[in-house]
């Protein structure tokens, strides 16, 4: 669908240059049947209306509603903005490509559904969320540019870009190679970092919110569920509810809690990367509530289990980022990221290897401890242990006389 060109309504006055926009906008004409239409005698919206009738262009019954309406449909549209096309529509809104008439730059706008935009806390949460989007400006991340109302029409005016989907692409049947899958998010995780260094969590990280240009970028998409870090006051009023998305969701967020920080998105960004290489969610059961309870309490199937082909390193790195208990996942982006790029390197994840050394050692310390703390029992004639330990000095004396002499002979 294409606007009217300056040239079809040229010969409108202004009212009629709106109601011609507003009539493509709407798919109730196009710009060709437009410009085949003469224009009209300047006696106003009444009578373009009739001319269009009379052409073909338009039902009587739909130049009535439309001259009804009237009011309604020329306040709509946005100053500033050329509306080109409608991109999609749901529940909360349509979704347009247009124009910035000032920068002659295409952008996206979602307008809000008018029973919603009456609420006055829903049109709060779409304020908010353009101020959000507006403190990150990141290659990464799908820039806020502009919020308001014009008429009857509250609006949010965002980058436009083209391009897909990784919902989108999953849901072709596409499965990502382990390399592809890595690089697409990183790039997301970068993105995750820009905003955690500016105190602000997404939780609503998933493949329908990551934007994949033609380029090859993937752009993270969505602050609708965006909240700042140290918003006390709406962490209080949140607590208790279920906040996010059934597949990709951090346990967390399930059970409600205040302090949800950025180790969520690290979760449900791990849940993506899951879906992407194994073409399946973590827990891909139909029910909801089977859904969240295998979050919080149905052990991972790794994902080089599912794909033999994929790498065990990268199992690693999904296991650590969906770890049920956010202590065992990466604590920020920025390790996360370090892994990431190891595994894009064809080396094994640099902080996991780290920290399951760690552990062993912390094992084998607590080993000692324990043996240490084990009561002597007296025993008859030369303790066991003691020949024990000679046993095994002479065992190692041996092994050593034998690899010298070995490299006396190679000489």
């Amino acid at each position: 669908m294409s606007q009217p060109s300056p040239e079809s309504v040229g010969k409108l006055d202004e009212e009629q240059q709106r109601l011609a926009h507003a009539l493509v906008s709407r798919g109730l004409l196009t710009a060709d049947e437009l410009q085949s239409c003469k224009a009209p005698d300047g006696a106003g919206a009444k009578a373009f209306l009739t001319r269009l009738v009379e052409g073909g262009l338009l039902t009587r019954g739909q130049a009535k509603r439309a001259l009804q309406k009237l009011s309604a449909m020329v306040g709509e549209e946005i100053p500033g903005y050329e509306m080109l096309e409608k991109l999609g529509q749901g529940a909360m809104g349509t979704v347009y490509k247009a124009r910035q008439l000032s920068m002659n730059r295409l952008v996206a706008i979602k307008t809000i559904n008018p029973r919603l935009a009456a609420n006055p806390d829903f049109i709060k949460r779409l304020t908010r969320e353009a101020h959000i989007a507006a403190k990150l400006s990141h290659n990464n991340i799908v820039q806020a540019i502009d919020v308001g109302r014009a008429g009857h029409m509250q609006y949010f005016v965002m980058e436009y870009v083209p391009g897909t989907t990784i919902k989108q692409e999953l849901e072709e049947g596409k499965v990502y190679n382990e390399k592809e899958a890595v690089e697409m998010v990183l790039q997301v995780a970068q993105a995750l970092q820009h905003a955690h260094r500016r105190g602000l969590i997404h939780r609503d990280v998933k493949p329908a919110n990551i934007i994949l240009t033609l380029d090859g970028i993937a752009k993270l998409a969505d602050l609708g569920m965006a909240r700042e870090t140290e918003d006390r006051d709406r962490a209080k009023a949140e607590k208790g509810l279920t906040i996010g998305t059934p597949f990709y969701i951090a346990p967390e967020q399930i059970l409600g809690h205040e302090d949800i920080d950025v180790r969520a998105d690290i979760y449900a960004l791990g849940a993506t990367l899951y879906h992407m290489v194994t073409g399946q969610p973590p827990f891909p059961y139909k029910g909801i509530d089977t859904v969240l309870q295998a979050h919080l309490n149905e052990e991972l199937t790794p994902p080089d289990h599912i794909r033999p082909e994929l790498s065990s390193g990268l199992g690693e790195v999904v296991e650590c980022m969906m770890a049920k208990d956010r202590r065992q996942r990466y604590r920020n982006p920025d390790d996360l990221i370090v892994d990431l790029e190891c595994l894009l390197n064809g080396e094994s994840p640099k902080l996991i290897r780290q920290r399951i050394e760690a552990a062993t050692l912390e094992d084998l310390a607590g080993g000692d401890a324990d043996e240490e703390e084990e009561p002597e029992t007296p025993a008859a004639g030369p303790p066991g242990g003691t020949w024990l330990w000679i046993g095994v000095l002479g065992g190692v004396l041996a092994v050593s006389l034998i690899a010298n002499l070995v490299l006396l002979l190679k000489r």
